[in-house]
């Protein structure tokens, strides 16, 4: 599940956390950054559902870059990593 909080002042932010349905109410398993009152868009994505579909990914990954060296593949994930925190800093001075 995939919750997105509206904020006027600043970005929305993004959080997943696992939820428990009881007696007709969401609850979350932990405590949730939200101010009371926050309204939020709520996906739901059955757990069970999201670890198929993962492990069908994991899967697929693994048969693709079987030839390709593992620094390799940690190398280019550091990048990428990298490259996506760079481009939300800019966002953020930006804003």
């Amino acid at each position: 599940m995939a919750v997105v909080a509206e904020s006027r002042r600043s970005r929305p932010a993004e959080e997943t956390f696992r939820a428990v349905y009881e007696n007709g109410v969401l609850r979350p398993l932990q405590p949730l950054p939200l101010k009371e009152q926050s309204h939020v868009l709520v996906t739901l994505y059955p757990e069970s559902q999201w670890r198929n579909e993962f492990e069908r990914l994991l899967h697929r990954m693994k048969a693709r870059t079987r030839a390709v060296p593992q620094k390799v593949i940690e190398s280019e994930l550091t990048r990428a990593r990298a490259e996506v925190k760079a481009k939300r800093r800019a966002a953020r001075r930006s804003a």
